[in-house]
């Protein structure tokens, strides 16, 4: 303890000070970089935030004292894991983030009723497009939406009126939205504007790519036509998988289906007439009775005396009876009117390709392959072609072949070799960044500026303790005095009795002393020196 408190009353104050501030500068940096290292993470409170919205976000939360950090360009906002939910609900009862659109509330201002109609229809577009953006943007795998409707006004005295439209700009999650997301969208914004059809409706995503273009009545039969298409193929697929896969293992099995199918549309009416079906439909009977008398030949006075007896002049009479009947038949008819709607399958082509069998090796050896027997194989393809309906007559397909498939290597063994690389994988990289920079600086401090500080310190101090470290001593001059001893503080060097008492030898001698030594020469004088004073 002594030794210690000798070497800090030796150092002097100048060098006491830079020790101690040496110390506190290098305990304040390391005091740092565990707290920011031991600190809270941060978490992701919103992303894609436009910088208008932005700078609403944060000045909301410095009002509310929550530390923030901005990544990236700004448009990503990093609060303290704890505070997320808080600052997420403060910022909602805000109405922020608005995702760039106005909806409704548009007409919550005062002002309002001094609005003339110009400016309210203008505020009803603006208010019907962010509600749509909100509801699209809102749906799965699509981060915002841009909506712009041409809702035409209706003119005076026309008879025709222009139809309205829309167009939708989308910024996807993902790569690309399928079929069904994207018909659901049309549909969604085509039931909520006033006469807009789905044809109408134009989206496209951030790439400029289109994923639906405005179509007429054709346009929208042929899209239905492929759809049903696709459809149709898919289930087939579906149904040969299941089969094929239940038998050779889940995916041992790769199944494609192409169906040619018609869609032509055919309406048919035919009429029969069968002569042996016959009703009667109607009977009509007519009788006719005439009678008429033949008098005498030629004229005479006796014929127009009439006859006192009754008679008429001896002349015959005859009776004439006539009856006719008409019998109306109904001849019987079929008539049959037959519509044929399209759809149906004009040709059908599958292809299904079977994985052989893999025995596993023995003693970590590399597993064998085996190709499957001819039976096997003709069962799956008596299957596959029950499963389709296959027809010969329609000029159907299948073809069913065994080949050994290309297997990549199991997620386990990559993740193996990944090591610690798969596990750094998983953290936040500018996090690990911001780490390794703060060790490095931190090391590079404490080996390149504070080491060689202190190390100079305790050098200094060592030498004023101890004047002659592993210094050789000068010989004493032979036949002479001994120089004076370096410990007593009245010793004074005087070089012309020193002269007079050594020869010439040991001034020599002293001489290559020094020239071979003379970094512990300068430091013994040194020593010599601080003890005089």
């Amino acid at each position: 303890m002594n030794g210690f408190a000798d070497l800090l009353l030796k150092a002097g104050p100048t060098r006491l000070f830079a020790a101690l501030g040496i110390t506190a500068v290098a305990a304040a940096l390391l005091f740092t970089l565990v707290l920011r290292m031991g600190g809270e993470e941060k978490s992701l409170l919103f992303a894609g935030v436009d910088m208008r919205e932005a700078s609403a976000i944060t000045q909301r939360l410095d009002q509310a004292d929550i530390p923030y950090e901005l990544r990236g360009d700004g448009s990503s906002i990093f609060v303290a894991r704890s505070r997320v939910l808080e600052a997420r609900m403060m910022l909602s009862a805000d109405g922020l983030p608005s995702r760039g659109s106005i909806g409704y509330e548009i007409f919550d201002e005062p002002d309002a009723l001094g609005q003339t109609q110009f400016q309210q229809n203008i505020n009803r577009l603006r208010a019907l497009e962010g509600e749509l953006a909100r509801t699209i943007g809102s749906l799965d795998g699509i981060v915002s939406a841009r909506v712009h409707l041409v809702l035409p006004e209706r003119q005076l005295f026309a008879r025709e009126t222009e139809q309205p439209s829309a167009s939708i700009v989308l910024r996807l999650r993902r790569d690309e939205l399928t079929p069904g997301q994207v018909r659901a969208i049309r549909n969604l914004v085509a039931s909520a504007t006033p006469g807009l059809t789905t044809g109408r409706v134009t989206i496209i995503d951030e790439t400029g790519r289109l994923l639906a273009a405005a179509q007429n009545e054709e346009g929208a039969v042929a899209e239905g036509i492929d759809a049903r298409q696709t459809a149709m193929e898919e289930r087939i697929r579906r149904t040969v998988t299941d089969i094929v896969e239940g038998i050779v293992g889940q995916g041992n099995a790769r199944v494609q289906v192409t169906a040619e199918m018609d869609f032509s549309r055919i309406s048919e009416t035919s009429e029969r007439f069968d002569p042996e079906g016959r009703v009667v439909r109607s009977t009509s009977t007519t009788e006719e009775t005439a009678a008429s008398n033949e008098g005498a030949r030629g004229a005479t006075t006796g014929a127009n005396v009439p006859d006192p007896n009754g008679g008429n002049g001896g002349g015959a009479q005859n009776n004439n009876n006539s009856s006719q009947e008409t019998v109306n038949y109904e001849i019987s008819r079929t008539t049959r009117t037959e519509v044929s709607e399209g759809g149906r399958i004009r040709r059908l082509s599958v292809a299904v390709a079977v994985d052989g069998v893999t025995t596993p090796g023995a003693d970590g050896a590399e597993p064998a392959y085996a190709p499957r027997s001819a039976e096997d194989m003709q069962r799956l393809t008596a299957l596959v072609r029950s499963a389709v309906g296959f027809s010969a007559e329609r000029g159907d397909t299948v073809e069913v072949v065994n080949t050994q498939f290309a297997r990549a290597a199991p997620p386990g063994a990559a993740a193996e070799e990944s090591g610690m690389l798969g596990f750094l994988g998983d953290l936040d990289t500018m996090r690990i960044i911001e780490i390794v920079a703060a060790l490095i600086a931190s090391l590079a401090f404490v080996f390149f500026v504070l080491r060689p500080l202190i190390s100079s310190l305790v050098r200094g101090g060592n030498g004023a303790a101890n004047p002659m470290p592993e210094t050789p001593a000068l010989p004493a001059p032979t036949g002479a005095a001994a120089l004076p001893a370096p410990e007593e503080p009245e010793a004074v060097i005087d070089i012309a009795q020193i002269q007079g008492r050594v020869r010439a030898s040991s001034v020599k001698k002293v001489a290559e002393v020094v020239d071979k030594h003379p970094d512990e020469s300068v430091q013994l004088i040194r020593g010599w020196l601080n003890n005089a004073m």
